[in-house]
Order: structure tokens, then C-alpha cells, then sequence
């Protein structure tokens, strides 16, 4: 196979990043003893705004430093205590009490107790504000209420029964009630009050610098913290290898081989995620211009087409050095209610072209992506790959590569200006088939992606209590998914971060970063 082709802006974007990275991370003469240095791949969309961005990357490779909720999800995909040192659910099935550790205290000295916890979910579900942030669209629509019970206890209400709510409090995080009532989310912006084993010492777009949090009840061994932005892949190589950076996030499988040579350790982690291709059924075009019937993916067999275009074993074994496997559905083998009976779309461009001319596109059909960079291996590649091969059966698909920030207000608001996007299939922090939909589905506002056919079966598995019934109702759901085309799922992704050889306890669970468990050798 031809290598894929790079388009001109990103290879300049490339070099420009290379040369950025020298610059922007001051060289040391040896490495400093008390500072663990981060290179990621994008800043903080709302900096030390917990709730101005979703509970995912890049803003949880900060976060995890800092911030707390009430529970964490661990590798193994169970939920386990954080701010809360006990939970359960009550009869009606609606009812969640949880019990919190005592004597935690956020840095500012403020207490964690029952009224931090009430007026941080109180604010998410029903303030005007809160509720339309996206980790307050996240919570409020599964959260009606959160009722103090004494000062370490609180219950939280559901909308309905939720299996997951457990795992769901892991992505709302507790802030200092007086200070955030004081200063408000752009006081927090900069100055957060944290519970995490750092707290912040300065925080800009383009770096965070976090110090020791002494009060932390899970304090950290490394004595400081930088985390700075490095957009591309090949900028964060090279800074972990001349040894500005002692951890380099989103690296790619070409670059294990450097690491490693170089003495330096690449710690390689399955992802919860699952890359894949959205293809909107919803249209959003400023003119409205597939206003009369709809985008073209509204038709079941363009997307069934867009998914026999590629061979994705070709990409693993060519662009993703075999580390991972074919995604066939919206979940990962690691996941709850994954259906292993299921198969990837195999690549059959005669079959794509049978499907475009069954639903009216025999000469083909033009629409744009716009896509995020540097969040998988080798993804431009990927993307110009699947653009070269819809070339093939008359679809041309013109890729607008679009940073984090952009992408999320896209996806928060509506504002998209084609007709699909990256996406990543999250079932994190759950590891939890219906987790994609809850993203991906009817269920979301401004959603892209809508079949309403399917929302029985969504509602169905998403309130079911029995975990056996559960199960037959997630793997159904998956099924239904892949016989739709929802999405064109690529591979199920796989994390690697270069670390430098004096980095000891890195650990990454679903993309959280256990920072207090990190020592330096020297």
C-alpha cells in the first residue's frame, strides 16, 4: 500500500511544533530532582474550571492532579471510594447515600462535608449556569436532586434507576463552595481551591504549574508539577529525548522504538476509547443545504458504505504497529456488555459502491469532516488514509483538521460546519457499553447522530438493575449499532506514554493520571 499522504499545513504544522517545543520548555542542565515535567497534547480547555469542560482528555491529565469527586474508577473498570468513603443505593432504586471520608479539607482550608457536596451538585443540576456546562449536562441529566443527610452524609436522586450512578459521580468534581460562591468559575479559572495531592501555583494556556498539597489526604511524593502543551507528537518525542520532559502523553507506536533505544521507558495501556468516524444524520450546515431530505448519512447504507471503504487490519499492522485490534462496535473486549460475536465491516469497495447507488449517490457524494490531530498514533495518516479511499468509489471527503477547544464548543453546541467528525467511542470511567450512547445518541443535546429507531432499546439498557438482563441488553444494543453503521469505528485505542528513565509508579487508569503514586529515582 502506498504510505498514506500528508497533507502540506500539517507537515508544516509539524516543524513548526518541533521548533516550538525547544523553546517553549526551558532545557535543564540535569534533571530537576523535584519536578515532574508533562508534555500533553492540548491545554486545559477551562484551565482549573472543573465544570467548563467534560471529565475526559486533555483536561483530566490536570485535573487528576488537583481535583477530586466523590468516587474513581480503577482499570478494572470498578468504581471505587475517593471523596466518599461508602455508597449505596436505596429500594426505590433512585435513592444514592454516600457516606464521606472525615477530615478532608480543600487547600484554601475549606472542609469537604455534606453542604460542599450538596452546593456543587446543586449548582451543576439546577443552576442556570451550572446545568448547561458540559460536565452539568453530564450530571443534570441523570441527577434531579442532592439532599444533606448530616454533616458527612448526602443522597443523591436520579431521574430514573441507573445502574452506573456510582461510576457517574466520578465525573463531577467538588469544589470549595465559599470560594467558587466569592470568585465563580472565572475566579477558578486560575485559582482553584484543589483536594487533589497538588495544588495550583500558576496555571496559563500554556503551562500549569502545580506544587505539593501537604493537607491532601492522598498527598504526592514529587514536590512539583509542570504540565505544558506540545500539540504534536513528533514535539513531544523529541522533548522527552533530549530530557525537557520526563512524561510525553498520545505517543505513537514509531516512536516506542526512539524511546526506548534512547533508554527511556514507553508504557503502553489499553484505551477505553474506540477511534472511529461520526457521520451525522443531523444537519447543522450553516445554509442548511441537505435541508430537503437530510445528510446523506441519514441513509443507512451510506454509512454501511463508508464502513467497507477501509481495511482496518492494514491500518494497525501499517500506521499503529500492530498494538491494537479492529473495532467492530462501540466498545472495547474490556467493557461491560461488549458483544465478542460481532465482526468488522470488511473492506469491499464494489459492495460501498452497491450501497451508494441503492441509495441514490451513484456518482458519489461530497462532504467535509472536521477532524482532531495528535489524540491517536498516527491519526492524520489514518484520517488522509479513509479520504484517499473514499476517492475510490466517487466520495470525496475533505478533511478540516480543528483543534480540542473548537471541537468541544462544536459538540457542546451544535456549530459544525460538515457532516462529521472525529470521535472516540468513551465508555470511560464506567467501562460500560451504554456510555457511548449516553454521548452519542438522541440522549444528546445537539445531537449529530440520531436514530430514533434505536431509543427504546438505549432507554431499556440504560435502566435496568439486573446486571444479567443488562448485559443481554447491551450486547443487543452493540449489535443493533453495528448493523446500522452508527459510526465508522476504526480500532479499539490504545494509550502510550514515553517516560523518562527516572519516572517510577506512572499508572494510567482510563486516561487518569495517579500522579500521587509517582516518585523520581533521583
Amino acid at each position: 500500500m502506498q504510505r498514506m499522504k500528508r497533507n502540506v499545513a500539517w507537515v508544516a504544522a509539524v516543524s513548526a511544533a518541533v521548533a516550538t517545543a525547544v523553546t517553549a520548555i526551558p532545557a535543564d542542565a540535569a534533571n530537576p530532582p523535584d519536578t515532574l515535567r508533562v508534555g500533553v497534547n492540548s491545554k486545559a480547555p477551562a484551565r482549573g474550571n472543573p465544570y467548563g469542560a467534560g471529565f475526559s482528555i486533555p483536561s483530566v491529565y490536570y485535573w487528576s492532579a488537583v481535583f477530586d469527586s466523590l468516587t474513581r474508577v480503577n482499570d478494572k473498570g470498578t468504581t471505587i471510594p475517593m471523596l466518599a468513603d461508602s455508597w449505596s443505593v436505596g429500594a426505590d432504586k433512585v435513592t444514592w447515600t454516600f457516606k464521606l471520608k472525615p477530615n478532608i479539607k480543600f487547600s484554601n482550608g475549606e472542609p469537604v462535608n455534606a453542604d460542599a457536596v450538596v452546593a456543587a451538585y446543586t449548582w451543576l443540576i439546577s443552576d442556570d449556569k451550572g446545568k448547561v456546562t458540559s460536565m452539568g449536562r453530564n450530571i443534570s441529566r441523570d441527577a434531579a436532586e442532592a439532599v444533606k443527610i448530616d454533616d458527612m452524609t448526602v443522597a443523591i436522586k436520579t431521574r430514573k434507576p441507573d445502574p452506573l450512578w456510582a461510576g457517574t459521580a466520578a465525573t463531577a468534581i467538588i469544589v470549595a463552595p465559599k470560594l467558587w460562591k466569592d470568585i465563580g468559575p472565572e475566579g477558578y479559572t486560575n485559582t482553584p481551591a484543589t483536594t487533589g495531592p497538588y495544588r495550583v501555583e500558576t496555571w496559563t494556556d500554556q503551562q500549569a504549574v502545580f506544587v505539593l498539597n501537604r493537607e491532601s489526604y492522598r498527598p504526592g511524593k514529587v514536590p512539583r508539577i509542570t504540565i505544558t502543551e506540545l500539540p504534536e507528537a513528533v514535539a513531544r518525542a523529541q522533548a522527552l529525548l533530549s530530557e525537557q520532559i520526563d512524561v510525553a502523553t498520545n505517543m505513537g507506536p514509531d516512536d516506542v522504538v526512539r524511546i526506548r533505544a534512547a533508554g527511556h521507558q514507553a508504557d503502553i495501556a489499553g484505551s477505553p476509547n474506540i477511534m472511529s468516524v461520526a457521520l451525522f444524520t443531523e444537519d447543522f450546515s450553516p445554509n442548511k443545504k441537505w435541508a430537503e431530505k437530510g445528510t446523506p448519512f441519514r441513509d443507512k447504507r451510506v454509512r454501511q458504505a463508508m464502513n467497507h471503504l477501509i481495511d482496518r487490519q492494514l491500518i494497525i499492522n501499517t500506521l499503529v504497529g500492530g498494538l491494537t485490534k479492529p473495532a467492530s462496535q462501540p466498545a472495547n473486549p474490556n467493557t461491560f456488555g461488549y458483544n465478542p460475536d460481532l465482526k468488522p465491516y470488511p473492506l469491499d469497495l464494489a459492495k460501498a459502491k452497491q450501497l451508494l447507488t441503492e441509495a441514490g449517490y451513484p456518482s458519489g457524494l461530497k462532504f467535509t469532516s472536521e477532524v482532531l490531530t495528535g489524540f491517536s498514533p498516527n491519526d492524520k495518516e489514518i484520517w488522509t488514509y479513509i479520504s484517499d479511499q473514499a476517492t475510490k468509489v466517487g466520495v470525496t471527503m475533505e478533511l478540516r483538521p480543528i483543534p480540542f477547544p473548537d471541537w468541544l464548543q462544536k459538540y457542546l453546541n451544535g456549530k459544525w460546519e460538515g457532516e462529521s467528525t472525529t470521535l472516540s467511542f468513551l465508555v470511560e470511567p464506567h467501562m460500560d457499553a451504554i456510555r457511548p450512547f449516553q454521548n452519542y445518541s438522541c440522549l444528546l443535546q445537539n445531537a449529530f447522530t440520531c436514530v430514533r429507531e434505536h431509543m427504546p432499546l438505549i432507554e431499556q439498557a440504560s435502566t435496568e438493575m439486573d446486571p444479567v438482563k443488562r448485559e443481554k441488553l447491551l450486547k443487543d444494543l452493540m449489535k443493533l449499532s453495528a448493523d446500522e453503521a452508527i459510526a465508522l469505528p476504526i480500532q479499539e485505542n490504545v494509550e502510550i506514554a514515553g517516560l523518562n528513565k527516572r519516572v517510577r509508579g506512572f499508572a494510567n487508569w482510563n486516561k487518569v493520571l495517579l500522579y500521587e503514586n509517582i516518585t523520581l529515582a533521583n
